[in-house]
């Protein structure tokens, strides 16, 4: 089953989000797409701040924080990355990262479709995160909000993810290997058990 979602994700790639990443970028500057990353990443720092605060992690939940105030501020809304010169650079910590914290399995290996790889217990987080979300912003804002974050993330990665379905003998055993070896490295309590079960 994942590598028939696999499948239906590169094609969707392919024939629909690469199209639109190439218009995207030969529509707005470097220093533009860099300043919409920016704004973007910075609505995500109260997630941040609550995730690493549900984890016990309080210096990162303090510097996901001010982050969102200087940012919101002086950075013109998050446009510009002035929370990192002044000392607080930007570090990931979702609610994913706050479920591994509290001791919760990983679970099965999952492609999820158009989202990609991810675990059992990665997707549950994220399930709820939306819903919440969803809840808090509204449907139409929290979509709009996490759709446009997806998709100029895609268009960072695109090239790479093209090169992996290029050039790779197995692309699905790369994506797995990679997604696995990425949690481990941020993840307790992945570090400390076998590589999740896995149902191709």
């Amino acid at each position: 089953m994942n590598r028939r979602i696999l499948a239906f994700n590169q094609a969707v790639r392919a024939r629909v989000l690469d199209p639109l990443a190439g218009l995207y970028v030969s529509a707005t500057t470097a220093e533009t797409r860099r300043g919409i990353a920016n704004a973007l990443a910075n609505l995500g720092e109260p997630v941040t701040a609550l995730s690493s605060l549900a984890a016990g992690e309080f210096g990162l939940a303090a510097n996901a924080a001010a982050r969102f105030g200087i940012n919101s501020t002086i950075g013109f809304a998050g446009l510009r990355d002035r929370a990192a010169a002044m000392g607080h650079p930007r570090r990931a910590f979702g609610v994913a990262d706050a479920v591994c914290r509290w001791g919760v399995p990983s679970g099965p290996f999952l492609v999820l479709p158009l989202l990609g790889p991810s675990t059992l217990r990665d997707a549950g987080a994220r399930a709820g995160l939306s819903l919440a979300l969803s809840q808090a912003l509204g449907p139409d804002l929290y979509l709009t909000w996490s759709g446009s974050d997806a998709f100029i993330g895609y268009t960072q990665l695109r090239h790479e993810l093209k090169r992996i379905d290029a050039q790779s003998l197995d692309a699905y055993a790369v994506y797995r290997s990679a997604y696995l070896q990425q949690r481990a490295a941020t993840c307790p309590v992945d570090r400390a058990r076998e590589d999740p079960a896995t149902e191709d």
